[in-house]
């Protein structure tokens, strides 16, 4: 149900200190639901679940009588939906960015997301998610004031400026006549080994936390006509189990396989020939690239690209600038990474085992600028090329990889000597953003606990895939990931950040 149901969770839980409350009923009639009638009512659908402990699920039958509870401010004045929305704004410190709107007679959802400058339908139903299954004369609608404000604060999905598709333009890609999504997990839960206390039992929190983020967004993409139905099996990352569970479903059912979690069990889950519609969560072994199945890891050489990207247009505004390529060895992707840089005075050092060449970094060129990019993630070695460097007096600026940087064992106390950092991406959480800010209380007014990397990997991972059956599959900024799949399965989501003031900033 998208961003509005962040809202409202995050609101009852700012509010709800601060207000009494009172209770009406309620009698369902048709087009009814659960996220409906909290924006009738301004109160969360936790609260309407919690009033009304009879409702399964998320559907509501005609001529049911709801018990609603009614926030009063101690005014009395009924706390509306637009007001709602401008506490959780001003309590996280922004101007406010939405008003409501009644669909009126001709209205389209089309015009509508084209009118209030939605970059794909994809955003405008997930901010309106009734509008996708309930569109009638009347129906009140979340409208951004200010478009731009709204996608630069990234309250809603962050959609890249790559040359638009069929998946990013302004077209419905969902079924009409469709009720439900179905999804099945495969994650390694190794239930057994907590009984013996083995190192096994140790991964299973990781399960479980991807397991809460995936069962998060599925819950928010449901209502009452439309519901996405997750369930679970326990691969315990062994062959025999995992063919067992698998065994036991008819896969024919599914829409969507998320995992499961490492290669071995990757391949042979593909061996059945479901790798289309299964996706890779975290394994990172090379042999995934090559399994057809979407890979939500980004391949190294797609960050190496985006800086050998970058260096060509910086070098193309200045004169004094230089490429410099440092390796432990020259291999033939290096090379090959190498010839790609179009200043003719680039620079390869490459290295034997004593790493002596790299002695030579502290002889530069003072009077040139150097774009420094290091072709290996051993942080050794990244470590004593940066030693070299500052032995020096040349200039330079250090280009690295989400891998070389957060993957390694290397903090930011390594690198903060360093004039310039920018480091190319595919996952970065930050606090600071509203759509973070949102998510972690809902999460928490949800579950009752905070939201680890895994649970917002998880439902990353399962918002992307579970919109690309709905709407289509754009290119698309999460919470954590960011996801690219307009070539093929592998993801190319890279951004570029830089590092400023103990913080990744956003270069582009």
């Amino acid at each position: 149900m998208g961003i509005k149901q962040l809202l409202f969770l995050c609101f009852f839980a700012i509010t709800s200190s601060l207000s009494a409350q009172s209770v009406t009923e309620h009698v369902v009639v048709k087009g009814n639901t659960l996220y409906s009638l909290s924006k009738q009512y301004g109160i969360t659908v936790n609260a309407l679940l919690e009033a009304n402990p009879q409702i399964t699920g998320t559907a509501l039958s005609l001529d049911d009588v709801l018990i609603i509870p009614m926030l009063e401010q101690k005014n009395t004045m009924l706390v509306n939906t637009t007001d709602s929305v401008a506490s959780i704004q001003d309590s996280v410190g922004i101007d406010a960015m939405f008003d409501m709107y009644k669909v009126r007679r001709g209205d389209t959802p089309e015009d509508l997301a084209q009118e209030w400058g939605f970059p794909d339908m994809a955003s405008f139903y997930r901010l309106n998610p009734d509008a996708r299954t309930n569109w009638k004369r009347g129906l009140q609608l979340v409208r951004p004031v200010n478009a731009i404000a709204l996608f630069q604060a990234t309250v809603d999905t962050v959609v890249t400026d790559a040359i638009p598709t069929s998946d990013t333009s302004l077209v419905v890609k969902s079924d009409s006549s469709r009720t439900s999504l179905e999804v099945l997990g495969i994650l390694p839960f190794f239930h057994i080994d907590y009984i013996n206390e083995t190192a096994l039992a140790k991964r299973s929190p990781v399960a479980m936390s991807l397991r809460m983020g995936m069962e998060f967004a599925a819950y928010l993409h449901s209502d009452s006509s439309f519901s996405v139905n997750i369930d679970f099996i326990d691969s315990h990352n062994q062959r025999d189990s995992l063919k067992k569970a698998l065994d036991s479903l008819n896969l024919d059912n599914y829409d969507l396989l998320l995992g499961p979690l490492y290669s071995k069990r990757v391949q042979q889950i593909t061996d059945i020939g479901i790798a289309w519609k299964s996706v890779n969560l975290m394994s990172k072994s090379p042999a995934i690239k090559e399994l057809g199945v979407y890979n939500t890891v980004v391949s190294e050489d797609s960050f190496y690209q985006m800086l050998l990207e970058l260096v060509n247009e910086r070098d193309s505004l200045s004169a004094k600038s230089v490429p410099l390529i440092v390796t432990k060895g020259l291999s033939k992707e290096c090379e090959a990474f190498y010839e790609g840089f179009n200043n003719p005075n680039k620079i390869l050092i490459t290295n034997d085992d004593k790493w002596y060449s790299n002695e030579a970094l502290a002889e530069l060129d003072s009077v040139l600028h150097y774009e420094l990019i290091i072709y290996d993630n051993d942080p050794a070695f990244m470590l004593d090329v940066l030693r070299n460097l500052r032995s020096g007096s040349a200039s330079y600026s250090l280009f690295a990889t989400e891998y070389q940087l957060f993957n390694s064992g290397i903090t930011n106390d390594n690198f903060t000597r360093e004039s310039e950092v920018i480091c190319a991406m595919s996952s970065y959480l930050s606090y600071e953003d509203l759509n973070t800010l949102l998510f972690v209380e809902a999460f928490r007014s949800h579950f009752g606990t905070e939201p680890n990397q895994y649970a917002i990997r998880g439902y990353d991972i399962a918002d992307f895939h579970i919109q690309r059956h709905l709407y289509g599959g754009g290119p698309m900024r999460g919470i954590l990931l960011g996801f690219d799949f307009t070539q093929d399965q592998q993801n190319r989501w890279v951004e570029l950040r830089r590092f400023e003031n103990f913080e990744w900033k956003l270069l582009r």
